[in-house]
C-alpha cells in the first residue's frame, strides 16, 4: 500500500511571504516611530542643529541601554538598518542638484574639490595615526569631509562597514559639526574674514546642511544663502565619491565583482540616477522634493535602527582616540579651507 503523502521537512520549514513580514513588522513599526519622535525632537533649540539623523541614533542607543531589544523586535530593525537605508540612498538622489556646480563659479567649485579629496585623504592618514580602524576611518573621512551623517551612511554600505562604525562615525560627525558651529559663530567674526568669506568656510567644512543654515544666517540672509549653496555643492559631490569609494573598497583583488556586486553598488546607480533624472527636469519639483523628504525619513528609520542595534560596551571600547582623531581631522579641514580660500581670491 503507498503511504500517504506528506510535506517533506525542507517544504514545511519554508518561511511564507506573509510570515516574512509579520516578523519584520514590529522592529519596521519601532525604527518609524523612533524616527517620528526624531524629527519632532530634532525641532527643540538645544538639538535643532544637530538634525533629526543624530538625535534617532541617540534615541536607539538610548533604548537599547535602557531595555535591550527583544527578540521579536531583532529582524525588523535589521531589515531596516540595512534595506531600508539603502532605499533611503536611492531616494536621496532627488536633493542632487547638478546645475548647482554652474552656479558657485569656478573658484568656489575648485574649492569644494580640494576639501573633498584632501578632506578624505588627510583625514584617513590622521586616523591611522591615532590608531582608528580602516573602516571607520573611512566613514570618519567621509562624513567630515562631505555631507556629515548622510555620507556616512552611505559610504558605510559602499564600504561594508560594520553597523557599529557607522554608528559611531554618524555620532561623532553630529557633535563635531555643533562644535563647529559654536566656533564659527562666537570665534568666526574675530578671524578677520568677510560674512561672505565666513559663510562659505561654513558650507565648506561643517558636516551637515542644517549646521551650515544655522552658522551662516546669523550672518544675514545673504551668507546663509550663500553658505548652504557652497553645502549642497558638497552634497553632489557625494555622488562622484561614492563611485571612487565603490572601486577603491575592492582594491587589490579582495573583491570579486559579479552582476549582484558590481563595483559601483546597484543602491549607488539608483542615487546616481535620480540625480541625473532632477537635474535635467524629469522629475517634477513636488516629486522632487517629495522623494527628498521620503529619502530623510528612512535614513532617520535606519539610525534608529542602527542605535537599536548598538551595545554601548562597543563605543567605550572605540576610546577617546576616535573622538580626537575626528577631532583633529575637522580642524586640519577648516584650517586647510581657509588657506585655500587666501590662495583662490575668495572674497
Amino acid at each position: 500500500m503507498t503511504p500517504p503523502l506528506t510535506p517533506t521537512a525542507s517544504a514545511s520549514a519554508a518561511p511564507l511571504p506573509g510570515g516574512v513580514w509579520r516578523r519584520r513588522l514590529p522592529g519596521l513599526g519601532l525604527a518609524a516611530g523612533l524616527a517620528v519622535a526624531s524629527y519632532w525632537l530634532a525641532t527643540l533649540p538645544g538639538l535643532k542643529v544637530v538634525g533629526p539623523l543624530t538625535v534617532a541614533l541617540l534615541i536607539g542607543i538610548a533604548l537599547r541601554s535602557a531595555m535591550g531589544l527583544p527578540g521579536t523586535l531583532t529582524e525588523g530593525t535589521r531589515y531596516s538598518a540595512r534595506t531600508v537605508l539603502r532605499l533611503g540612498i536611492v531616494l536621496m538622489g532627488a536633493r542632487l542638484d547638478f546645475g548647482l556646480v554652474a552656479k558657485v563659479g569656478p573658484r568656489v567649485l575648485l574649492l569644494a574639490l580640494a576639501v573633498i579629496v584632501g578632506g578624505i585623504l588627510g583625514i584617513r592618514w590622521v586616523t591611522k595615526r591615532f590608531g582608528v580602524p580602516e573602516k571607520l576611518g573611512t566613514l570618519l573621512a567621509v562624513g567630515t569631509s562631505i555631507c556629515g551623517a548622510s555620507a556616512v551612511v552611505a559610504a558605510s554600505s559602499v564600504t561594508r562597514a560594520e553597523e557599529e562604525d557607522t554608528t559611531l562615525a554618524v555620532g561623532l560627525c553630529g557633535i563635531l559639526g555643533t562644535v563647529g558651529v559654536l566656533f564659527y559663530v562666537f570665534v568666526g567674526p574675530l578671524l578677520g574674514l568677510s560674512t561672505a568669506q565666513l559663510a562659505i568656510l561654513s558650507g565648506a567644512t561643517l558636516h551637515e546642511v542644517a549646521q551650515v543654515m544655522a552658522a551662516a544666517f546669523t550672518w544675514g540672509t545673504s551668507a546663509g544663502d550663500l553658505g548652504t549653496l557652497v553645502k549642497l555643492t558638497r552634497v553632489v559631490l557625494l555622488a562622484p565619491a561614492l563611485v571612487v569609494l565603490g572601486f577603491a573598497s575592492g582594491a587589490g583583488g579582495k573583491v570579486r565583482y559579479s552582476w549582484k556586486e558590481p563595483p559601483i553598488p546597484w543602491f549607488v546607480m539608483g542615487f546616481l540616477a535620480v540625480g541625473v533624472l532632477g537635474s535635467v527636469g524629469v522629475l517634477p519639483a513636488a516629486a522632487r522634493a517629495g522623494l527628498s523628504t521620503a529619502s530623510v525619513f528612512l535614513m532617520v528609520m535606519a539610525m534608529a535602527a542602527m542605535g537599536l542595534g548598538t551595545h554601548v560596551s562597543l563605543i567605550r571600547r572605540a576610546g577617546m582616540r576616535v573622538v580626537y582623531a575626528g577631532l583633529a581631522g575637522f580642524a586640519g579641514l577648516a584650517l586647510s579651507a581657509w588657506g585655500l580660500m587666501r590662495l583662490l581670491s575668495i572674497q
